[in-house]
């Protein structure tokens, strides 16, 4: 192996390794030494691939998972039926094949501890990459007429928490239904309301 590809490796195991501690523990309980112990390796090592330090794993470990997220919810949206139902399945889908986002607290709890500069790259790749794409399909069935008019923004940003509220309970709450399950009881909703359905003839 080259030297090139044992960095490489390195630096996707601390990415890696990163990510589940933050997910787990939120941005401000986890500490360098806390990584480096899970690692095995001395703390001074991760500044090797991290000079700036934790702030700056943050935001690549964040950047790293919007992008997945933005190539895996287009392909999904690409591939499915251009129905509201169909795209909203098909977002959920993703999300349900992937670890939980845990969106809500990097929004609320993580983003915040950032520097200025970083809380508006992180927000602004969060727009880009979760909300637009689900934006643009509620928009798309509004102009369609599929829908009645409403704001995208407000129902992608409602989709969203939707899918980071069934993640949760899904990892946290033993004997919940399976998260595409759950999902699209939640789509059925969104789309058909709570009232009962009339029957025709009624």
């Amino acid at each position: 192996m080259s030297d090139s590809n044992a960095i490489s490796d390195s630096r996707q195991r601390l990415l890696d390794m990163a990510q589940a501690l933050f997910h787990e523990r939120g941005y401000r309980a986890v500490t360098m030494q806390d990584i480096a112990n899970e690692l095995g390796i001395r703390q001074a090592s991760l500044y090797y691939h991290v000079p700036q330090g934790k702030e700056q794993l943050f935001v690549e470990v964040a950047t790293r998972g919007f992008e997945q997220h933005r190539l895996g919810l287009r392909a999904a949206l690409d591939q499915a039926a251009p129905t509201l139902e169909a795209q909203l399945t098909a977002a959920a889908r993703w999300f349900a094949s992937q670890p939980a986002m845990n969106l809500l607290g990097m929004m609320h709890a993580d983003m915040p501890a950032l520097s200025d500069e970083n809380h508006r790259l992180l927000n602004r790749l969060a727009a880009a990459c979760l909300f637009e794409p689900v934006s643009a399909a509620f928009e798309a069935a509004v102009d369609r007429n599929e829908i009645r008019p409403m704001q995208p923004d407000l129902m992608a940003g409602a989709f969203l928490a939707l899918m980071d509220g069934i993640a949760y309970s899904s990892d946290h709450q033993p004997g919940t239904p399976p998260r595409q399950v759950m999902a699209e009881a939640i789509i059925s909703i969104l789309l058909d309301g709570l009232r009962p359905r009339l029957q025709a003839g009624v």
